[in-house]
């Protein structure tokens, strides 16, 4: 019985460093939450290992209970949440996270436990009522609608648009480990018992292949599937003519500082870089609404800031070094968070493992917002 938690602490320890690794290098909210989510499984599992070996003790069973039953799930769906609205839920899902964690927290230590039940019973010595049921119930309903259901219209997107089909697989990978994962607290509802041991062979299982997608999603794209969303219409052309219309006189939340967006003409025969063709066809003509937007859905939500870090103000220049003549004009025609926003699209999407900017010298600050150094 030890050995399958311990294969699930593992993975979720092994998984929780890879994100980790991809939260320091382009942080989002998202990477954060599924960080949280996992690490949060490695301690349910290890507790688990932990109570198999040593005995299980009062605190122990209500540890495993916390992180296992009602925390992982619920991060695991803020996550997808992150990356599908960004920052439209950016103002109140953490407070409402830390919210529902407090209340949670205080159920399970005020929940009675039956010592003399943990050495057969384990966890099930807690005497769970009606309102830590329902709170486990709602957490693990949220968790799982939001990961599977946002995982099939991630897939359903890169179908329907036929790009990045190892973002597309990876998405249905983790759609496939959620319904794994929550098999177990359906096949309770039909009736059908699951061992302790069939319990952990389905999480592990269920994580394996979460994991896997995530894998799936960080794999470089064959180019011939970036080439040929380069050479279909770009997504919003009546937000560019109208961008375009509109000029320099435009009224908008960021007119005021942001200059007119010029249209890019020919990236593809600028940049042999697809992911710099990519932005230059498809981002950059666009308004800042819609270019925010279209990023978004490609799982980049934008990071609403006017000041940058020395890392991230690295990543903008370096991608603006790799941008043709009129995509840096185009660039430079959009706002901070704009300009960040697609930095990160670059380095956390487009390309498989980006490398660190070059330190390049300048002649005098980039302007990235009209009027602004």
């Amino acid at each position: 019985m030890v050995v399958l938690p311990l294969i699930a602490a593992v993975i979720s320890l092994i998984f929780t460093g890879v994100i980790v690794r991809d939260a320091r290098r382009a942080p989002r909210p998202d990477k954060v939450s599924w960080a949280i989510a996992f690490a949060i499984f490695a301690i349910a599992a290890g507790a688990e290992v932990v109570g198999d070996l040593a005995g299980w003790t009062v605190p122990l069973a209500r540890v495993y209970y916390l992180t296992g039953a009602v925390l992982v799930t619920l991060f695991l769906g803020l996550g997808q949440l992150y990356l599908l609205f960004g920052r439209r839920i950016a103002r109140f899902a953490p407070g409402i996270t830390l919210a529902v964690v407090a209340f949670a927290v205080s159920l399970v230590l005020d929940a009675p436990v039956d010592a003399a039940r943990l050495p057969d019973d384990h966890w099930r010595a807690i005497d769970r009522g009606p309102l830590l049921i329902g709170v486990v119930a709602a957490s693990n309903a949220f968790g799982v609608v939001a990961l599977l259901g946002g995982s099939l219209y991630s897939a359903w997107q890169f179908w329907r648009t036929r790009t990045r089909p190892h973002r597309m697989i990876g998405c249905l990978l983790i759609a496939a480990g959620t319904l794994v994962i929550a098999s177990k607290g359906y096949l309770d509802r039909l009736g059908v018992s699951v061992s302790d041991f069939g319990f952990y062979l389905l999480l592990s299982i269920g994580a394996a292949i979460i994991f896997a997608g995530y894998l799936e999603t960080r794999r470089p794209e064959p180019v011939g599937t970036v080439a040929t969303t380069l050479e279909a219409p770009p997504v919003g052309a009546s937000a560019i003519a109208a961008t375009e219309a509109r000029g320099a006189g435009t009224a908008g939340p960021e007119s005021a500082v942001t200059a007119p967006v010029p249209r890019v003409a020919s990236p593809a025969a600028a940049t042999t870089d697809p992911g710099v063709a990519f932005i230059e066809m498809r981002f950059l003509p666009l308004d800042d609404q819609d270019l925010e937007r279209l990023a978004t859905a490609w799982s980049v939500p934008r990071i609403a800031s006017d000041r940058l870090s020395t890392e991230q103000a690295r990543r903008v220049w370096a991608l603006r070094c790799r941008l043709s003549a009129e995509g840096q004009a185009a660039l430079d025609g959009h706002g901070l968070p704009a300009a960040l926003q697609l930095a990160d699209l670059y380095d956390s999407v487009l390309v498989d493992s980006p490398t660190a900017p070059p330190v390049i010298p300048l002649a005098e600050p980039l302007t990235l917002v009209s009027g602004q150094r």
